[in-house]
């Protein structure tokens, strides 16, 4: 057997650039993200630096004039006003979220385990729809509904049920934020309890764990790190909303995001209303901080 011909050298104008691969593997991450994070630096850094900023600005004659005075956060945080608001956005938040979870828990459960993956994806899209639909449109479609001529009284009266004031409690403004939040809470778990190790659930069943022992013992340690998410996300998403308060209850009581905007109308009052930014922002950081806290605690200890 003759012996092989040497290959022909290949031609400088084929051979790749020899920059291509001297450069650090670790440094093309970082220049793919430099657009993102310049992005992020102009539009949303230096837009909240300068929230903070123009909180120790001061208002004369409707005017905005640099200063440096501690008269708006006293104003504000001394104030019975953002005591009582801070107070109820707190408390319609977490009430938001203890539904949300205890709503989105079985509902993913039976979609990521009793339906097929064609009807389990179908669901999923039905899902993913009100997220990315207007919350306006939803909101209003709801008044329609639990309007004192809506569609609920309409059926109430039919089997003999006098009128109810739906719209304009409690009551509406947990289904407003439901509506906000429900779908995004529900994707979460769905998407955690797929991704389970069935093995683990076959095993517990055929060691004679009943259904609610699985679920216990295996599923919800499984999923707990999206159970936290799912939560976190919900309580940012309630914290921070406007128009659920605004059109499901007249305002009544105010929320913060309600008495940010009437401190900006009362005598364009920037500075103040930025005081209640900042502190709306300080306190989500601290609910996001705490969430991560939770979920690398029962990390650490599922770790060898």
């Amino acid at each position: 057997m003759p012996p092989a011909s040497p290959k022909p050298p290949i031609p400088d104008a084929f051979r790749p650039s020899a920059s291509i691969y001297s450069g650090s593997p670790a440094a093309v991450p970082v220049a793919l993200g430099l657009p993102v994070m310049a992005w992020q630096a102009v539009f949303f850094l230096a837009p909240l630096v300068f929230l903070v900023v123009i909180t120790f600005w001061q208002v004369r004659s409707f005017r905005l004039e640099p200063a440096f005075v501690l008269d708006n956060w006293t104003r504000i945080l001394w104030s019975t006003p953002f005591h009582r608001a801070l107070g109820h956005t707190l408390q319609v938040a977490a009430t938001t979220t203890v539904l949300a979870l205890l709503l989105a828990l079985p509902l993913a459960y039976t979609i990521a385990f009793r339906l097929s993956a064609r009807v389990r994806d179908l669901a999923v899209s039905l899902l993913v729809v009100p997220v990315f639909s207007s919350y306006m449109l939803r909101i209003y479609a709801w008044q329609v509904v639990l309007g004192a001529d809506g569609i609920a009284n309409a059926v109430l009266g039919a089997i003999g049920i006098p009128k109810l004031q739906l719209l304009g409690g409690a009551f509406s403004l947990q289904v407003g934020l439901l509506t906000l939040t429900l779908p995004v809470a529900v994707l979460i778990l769905v998407f955690a309890m797929v991704g389970v190790d069935r093995t683990l659930i076959e095993a517990a069943e055929n060691l004679g764990c009943r259904r609610a022992q699985v679920i216990a013992r295996v599923l919800i340690p499984s999923i707990r790190p999206a159970i936290v998410l799912a939560g976190t996300t919900t309580f940012l998403l309630a914290f921070g909303d406007y128009i659920g308060p605004l059109f499901m209850t007249g305002s009544k009581p105010p929320t913060l995001s309600i008495l940010l905007v009437d401190t900006v109308k009362s005598g364009s009052q920037w500075p103040r209303a930025s005081v209640v930014g900042v502190s709306m922002l300080v306190i989500l950081v601290l609910v996001f901080a705490l969430g991560r806290l939770a979920g690398s605690v029962r990390i650490r200890r599922r770790s060898p």
